[in-house]
């Protein structure tokens, strides 16, 4: 049940990115957003990736690029294996200009793929052989390759913003941010939709809407999703018996939340401990 099993390079020091061969069951990730460029390269399986209200649903050989502080979620069906590259702004903000009005183009999908964006792929492909074979001078190698990437990806697949869409995007990031922040912070209690609405400053049934835009999710799936990944993360890691975990992630309907978690981890929680290593 190990999400990330085997890593690459991540968070390295000398060439300030991450990079990783995830090997994912039936992992499900709330909706959040990072700093960073990432790129992830479905090796084998599928994933159900929405960004903001857009929903992609990705097999084996699709490459999906997630921009800086875009919130997006996403969710693998069965055993699934991707590569997953991501950048800081800080690097691309060295060699591009304007970096923060830039925006990269989202989905790949094999079927359609030229010979353009099949150059993407290999270069993600060469990325896992130039660091498996450790050469002398191998990191060299490694960040031209992904030099390449960055190239053909800016060069062949970026629009750019106006100043007044940015400005507008960074406006609703922060609204559903301080929202996201909110939960994060009171997820284990009942929140009801008038006391999240009310951060904003906004009727119920505005912020419904809204939230769904820029997340793909309503409220109550984004905060039973939160619960439960509070709740799997507390099963794999603690001793605490399934109804206190409940208890503990604001879990109360327990025939709604077995059903949640038999389709998200594939298994009944008494069954995903023990995989984990719990009896």
């Amino acid at each position: 049940m190990d999400n990330y099993s085997h890593q690459i390079i991540s968070d390295d020091t000398r060439l300030q990115l991450s990079f990783m061969l995830i090997n994912s069951n039936n992992a499900s990730f709330p909706p959040h957003w990072h700093g960073h460029l990432e790129i992830m390269l479905i090796r084998r399986g599928y994933m159900t990736a929405f960004i903001g209200e857009q929903k992609y649903t990705l097999k084996k050989g699709d490459l999906l690029v997630i921009n800086s502080r875009e919130l997006h979620s996403t969710k693998t069906w069965g055993e699934t294996e991707y590569l997953l590259l991501q950048v800081p702004y800080d690097y691309l903000s060295r060699a591009i200009g304007g970096i923060s009005l830039i925006r990269f183009q989202e989905y790949f999908p094999s079927i359609t793929m030229n010979s353009t964006q099949k150059q993407l792929c290999n270069c993600l492909f060469e990325l896992v052989k130039i660091y498996t074979e450790k050469e002398d001078g191998y990191l060299l190698r490694f960040s031209s390759v992904v030099y390449d990437f960055l190239y053909i990806l800016y060069r062949n697949y970026t629009h750019k913003l106006s100043r007044q869409a940015r400005e507008k995007e960074n406006r609703n990031f922060e609204k559903i941010e301080e929202v996201l922040q909110y939960v994060n912070a009171n997820y284990k209690r009942e929140i009801p939709l008038k006391e999240v609405a009310a951060l904003l400053n906004v009727s119920p049934e505005y912020f419904c809407r809204l939230f769904k835009k820029h997340t793909g999710q309503t409220f109550l799936e984004y905060l039973n999703a939160m619960r439960l990944a509070h709740f799997y993360q507390d099963l794999i890691s603690t001793d605490y018996s399934i109804t206190d975990l409940m208890t503990r992630n604001g879990i109360s309907n327990y025939k709604v939340f077995l059903r949640t978690f038999k389709e998200a981890y594939g298994a009944s929680p008494s069954k995903v401990r023990g995989l984990a290593g719990f009896l």
